[in-house]
């Protein structure tokens, strides 16, 4: 690991203990969500200036920036003091974009075999146990879009473990893909359960601190993904 990925670490730990600290004590108040948002906002900023060698990592850049799209409307429109109509939709649509690049960037050398399918059934079957438990909290448009993004989530999620036996990436990045994946996969769960669920929709401490536990420590990785300098095998 080089000295630009352990400052990396180093920063986005720091900064997501402070998202839990900023939870903890204002309770999911605008300030909370504040900062949740520079911190996102601050990994698009990092990856832009990054210096890039290959066009997977580049690539990478366009879904830093799907995701300030997506957390504006998950997170910051919540400090403002008029809603925004469709928001949560909105929020859907920037994850799409977002999840969308991450499959493309790390499933163009993937052949879509036994493996892959083996690597996807886990992950379907946990979103459909997860769907069924929250299908009746789902009305609306929010219905064909959580079926929608929750099968681009499932998908992603195969496609970036399914890396560690592609045999295109090195070993090490293939690995911190795989990690990645399923941080994003459990992530999103959390996140599902926040948007559908009414117990969960109101601030409950340990949700928020997981969802932050997980969603930038997932994209963390990527910028070390975005800085590495071997990045096939």
């Amino acid at each position: 690991m080089k000295n630009t990925q352990r400052i990396l670490l180093a920063v986005y730990l720091f900064l997501t203990l402070g998202m839990l600290w900023f939870n903890w004590v204002y309770g999911g108040g605008i300030p909370s969500l504040q900062v949740t948002y520079m911190v996102r906002l601050s990994m698009f900023f990092t990856i832009l200036v990054m210096r890039k060698k290959y066009w997977e990592q580049k690539m990478l850049v366009l879904a830093f920036a799907f995701t300030v799209l997506s957390d504006f409307f998950f997170v910051f429109v919540n400090t403002l003091d008029q809603p925004v109509a469709n928001s949560p939709l909105y929020g859907m649509l920037g994850f799409v974009g977002a999840y969308a690049t991450l499959i493309f960037i790390f499933g163009r050398h993937l052949n879509f075999n036994k493996n892959t399918i083996l690597t996807l059934i886990p992950f379907v079957l946990f979103f459909g146990f997860m769907f069924l438990n929250l299908r009746k909290y789902a009305t609306g448009y929010m219905f064909p879009a959580a079926i929608v993004l929750g099968i681009i989530l499932c998908v992603t999620a195969a496609v970036m473990v399914s890396t560690i036996y592609s045999g295109y990436f090195s070993k090490k990045s293939a690995y911190l893909i795989a990690l990645t994946g399923c941080l994003m996969f459990f992530s999103d769960i959390f996140v599902a359960y926040t948007l559908f669920h009414p117990d969960y929709a109101k601030f409950i401490l340990w949700k928020d601190n997981l969802i932050a536990a997980t969603y930038v420590p997932a994209w963390t990785i990527l910028l070390l993904i975005a800085s590495e300098e071997e990045l096939y095998q």
